[in-house]
């Protein structure tokens, strides 16, 4: 009887300092996350962080040049978190930046307001993988709205992963190979990975002051791989850890002002400004050229039967093509 009184005591000690570390970590750290006109999903978005342990005081919302009343709203119902209103939209890199400046933090959480926390103590859990040795920024695993698992980790774009995607053999490298050569790994494991996309991701304070913040260099896509990239240059990893879960509803906000077309053209803008920026110009075009074959020939098979799909790859050729010719901010 003894002995288990000890065990027990000693299992609830434990769990009252993780308890006291994470409120520890809270009590320093900046969650941001951006509004454009969609203030519920904003609210939902903060309310399930509380409910998750993060203090109110410790999130910044930046509405992002709504047109409608997001921020009276939020002055209703998110008084006790730090409010900043940008008159026009400035882009998510630098209205991030802004937001993060205005609340100094020892680690950062970065996140789309179309994203929520599912599993408990998910933000715990990130912010305990920055205290990993050299770990710079860690990333939850997204679902979508129905549970599914929504990829996230990805390889670093390269003449290699552009040569897989082309001769379309990604869904055939093997889960072990997975994710450097492709996007379809089962995110099954906690583990060091090359770059994530950032629906949610966490950074390490004094990484974050090293490099600057998010590169404003372009005003939307693609800020969340610079960044990962970026970091790995400077010696830090990228932590996947799959038991802090999010759910990602994805493009929520966007939708609203751009269809599939027009996103998947500002994306390929964003991807061949990045190959230029971050290749080698014999990298960088080998690259390219891979990526037009794999998208034309997509483009091309979809154009009899799939008319919708197949206005997206001529959309993505598109924005290849202004990229390439420098029109990236058209």
């Amino acid at each position: 009887m003894l002995t288990v009184r000890i065990i027990g005591t000693s299992i609830e000690k434990s769990r009252s300092s993780r308890a006291s570390e994470a409120a520890s970590r809270f009590a320093r750290l900046t969650a941001v996350v951006l509004n454009w006109d969609e203030p519920e999903l904003t609210i939902r978005c903060v309310e399930a962080l509380v409910g998750d342990g993060v203090p109110p005081s410790r999130i910044v919302v930046v509405d992002n040049g709504s047109s409608g009343d997001s921020f009276a709203q939020f002055e209703q119902k998110l008084s006790e978190c730090v409010l900043v209103r940008l008159p026009t939209n400035v882009g998510i890199a630098r209205a991030v930046n802004i937001g993060a400046a205005r609340l100094e933090g020892d680690d950062y959480l970065i996140l789309n307001n179309d994203a929520f926390v599912l599993g408990p103590a998910s933000v715990a859990r990130l912010l305990e993988a920055l205290r990993r040795d050299r770990v710079g920024i860690a990333v939850p695993r997204t679902l979508n709205e129905d549970l599914t698992l929504q990829p996230s980790v990805v390889g670093l774009a390269g003449p290699a992963t552009a040569l897989v995607g082309a001769l379309g053999l990604s869904r055939l490298v093997p889960n072990r190979w997975q994710p450097r050569w492709s996007t379809h790994w089962d995110h099954g494991e906690s583990r060091a990975v090359d770059a994530a996309s950032g629906a949610v991701y966490a950074v390490r304070g004094d990484v974050w002051h090293e490099l600057g913040g998010m590169s404003e260099r372009r005003w939307m896509y693609g800020e969340d791989i610079d960044l990962c990239r970026r970091a790995r240059a400077r010696g830090w990893s990228i932590w996947f850890e799959r038991d802090a879960t999010f759910v990602h509803l994805g493009s929520s906000t966007v939708s609203r002002h751009w269809d599939d077309a027009a996103r998947a053209k500002m994306i390929a803008r964003s991807e061949v400004a990045a190959l230029r920026s971050e290749l080698s110009p014999v990298s960088a075009w080998t690259t390219l050229v891979l990526l037009v074959a794999g998208v034309g020939a997509r483009w091309v098979a979809f154009s009899a039967a799939r008319r919708k799909r197949a206005a997206v790859f001529r959309a993505v050729l598109e924005g290849y093509r202004d990229g390439i010719l420098g029109r990236v901010d058209e």
